[in-house]
């Protein structure tokens, strides 16, 4: 997922948010979600059927478990909190009830309402499926029909997907690097912290990030600037902001 160029718009119309530079699924096919579907499957697959994978698990638990002095645990908590889906969810609406009150428009409001409701749809729905313990309680197993459930990581999808969202919403105001920055690091950075404190799998984070990289790539391909809505709901603005300050909204690539 990049941005897509900016142009100006010559039609005098009111400014609109969500404007170029927008954010656009790369690859745009869908054989890359289908790969990611397959990919998620095979992984699924690959923990029940291919005892090796639990193993690398166990590996990849124990090592950090040795290796783990105070101040990078405490660092890497920091890191896992970043894709803490509740402080999220607030930031992601916030700035879009900001941007919707600014141009007059529930547009913005609707990608960042619908990513929580689609996120915990999946990742909750896959957690109580598989049924799988944490490193350091409960079963390595998939579908263990324990309490846990920890498969795949919440923490990392999240990441993944509200950032994208947040990267969306303020592709306009923001640097192309730090455009970037926001939309890929913290899903990285939060597989890392939550992997190495031992709060997940290594397989339940590659889980995570697979499942977030989908969810994201779903949510921008939803022509947000163009599908139709009330008048009501998607007034242009006024006060003499014109589109060639900012380009419009329905010009924008999604």
């Amino acid at each position: 997922m990049t941005a897509g160029a900016s142009s100006r718009s010559q039609t005098g119309g009111p400014t609109r948010p969500l404007g170029r530079p927008a954010l656009v699924v790369t690859p745009a096919g869908w054989l890359f979600d289908g790969l990611l579907v397959a990919g998620l499957a095979g992984l699924t697959a690959a923990l029940v059927w291919w005892p090796p994978l639990l193993r690398l698990d166990v590996t990849v638990r124990d090592w950090c478990d040795r290796h783990r002095p105070a101040p990078v645990s405490a660092l890497m908590v920091v890191l896992d909190h970043l894709g803490q889906g509740g402080p999220l969810t607030t930031v992601t609406v916030l700035v879009s009830c900001w941007l919707a009150w600014r141009y007059r428009t529930v547009r913005p409001v609707i990608p960042a309402g619908l990513a929580p409701i689609v996120s915990t749809l999946l990742i909750v729905g896959l957690k109580r499926w598989t049924s799988r313990g944490a490193p350091h309680h409960g079963s390595i197993e998939l579908f263990s029909d324990g309490w846990e459930e920890y498969y795949p990581s919440g923490h990392v999808s999240n990441a993944i997907v509200y950032y994208g969202v947040l990267a969306m919403l303020l592709a306009p105001y923001l640097p192309a690097a730090a455009r970037r920055l926001l939309q890929w690091a913290p899903g990285v950075l939060t597989f890392i912290g939550t992997t190495y404190i031992g709060y997940h799998w290594l397989t339940d984070s590659v889980g995570g990030y697979l499942l977030g990289l989908l969810i994201v790539r779903l949510l921008l391909r939803v022509p947000w600037r163009s599908v139709p809505l009330p008048r009501r709901l998607d007034r242009p603005t006024g006060g003499g902001h014109h589109v060639h300050d900012r380009p419009s909204w329905k010009e924008s690539r999604c």
